[in-house]
């Protein structure tokens, strides 16, 4: 991002993005002196590289649908999160994308992912928190033949991360040490990170735990300075496409394979 003898870009001035304004609007777009990715490298390519499981690489935001009678709250999300990747990088600020399980957090962050990575060659990383954490706990055995820092250093260095299903595994002060670690070190080199949770602030039963009771005070405050809040409030849409399936009735021909 810097032209001859290391100088900073004259169009750019570093930042490897071009501020564009005009309609009302502001949005960024990358500069001409930004490495982008290979001309070869196809938005499969990309999601293989930024570690997106198999399950969403379909996830754009063409193919998410507001619907039912949480629409309003879908489409508001939806539009947030679009237009955090069209003004990308104007803010270092993440996304915190917050609600019950199935309603497509995790759709419109990978969505995210791939508007950044194809139209901005902007570097991601999908990261399954859970996963990350057995891992991390796997290395506790000598034999193990991985580091912690060998498990970290991607998520502590690329430039975009998502960090999926955060809050999922009970609450403990090594659990609340490692994610501070994480958010903390993103936070303080000004590195984006967006992070999908099932669980909220101030849930509507109190016998359910919070976030912060989740993830701890110290992780829960970085989350509130370092992302912004878009609430997903839905219905299960897992478990509404289960009980549909259930209830479809078969066709002529599937009811011809059934026994006599």
């Amino acid at each position: 991002m810097s032209g001859a003898g290391n100088a900073p870009c004259g169009l750019c001035g570093g930042t490897g993005f071009v501020i564009l304004e005009g309609g009302g609007s502001t949005r960024a777009r990358p500069c001409l002196c930004r490495t982008a990715p290979p001309a070869t490298a196809g938005p499969e390519e990309s999601l293989e590289a930024a570690r997106v499981p198999r399950r969403y690489r379909e996830c754009e935001f063409q193919n998410f649908d507001a619907y039912g009678e949480h629409a309003l709250s879908l489409a508001n999300a939806k539009s947030v999160a679009m237009r955090y990747a069209e003004e990308y990088p104007l803010s270092d600020r993440g996304l915190l994308l917050m609600g019950p399980p199935g309603v497509g957090k995790t759709h419109m962050a990978v969505a995210t992912l791939r508007r950044l990575m194809v139209d901005k060659g902007v570097s991601c990383l999908f990261c399954d928190v859970q996963d990350l954490l057995r891992q991390l706990q796997a290395t506790f055995d000598r034999q193990s033949g991985l580091t912690q820092l060998d498990l970290l250093q991607p998520v502590l260095q690329t430039e975009v991360v998502l960090l999926d299903d955060l809050g999922g595994r009970q609450y403990s002060p090594w659990l609340e040490e490692t994610l501070a670690h994480i958010v903390t070190t993103r936070y303080n080199d000004k590195k984006a990170t967006l992070v999908t949770t099932n669980y909220l602030d101030e849930p509507t039963d109190r016998r359910t735990p919070t976030l912060e009771d989740r993830i701890g005070t110290r992780v829960r405050s970085r989350l509130h300075e370092m992302c912004h809040l878009v609430p997903v409030q839905s219905v299960d849409f897992r478990r509404a496409v289960k009980l549909a399936d259930h209830h479809t009735i078969p066709g002529p021909r599937a009811r011809s394979k059934e026994p006599a």
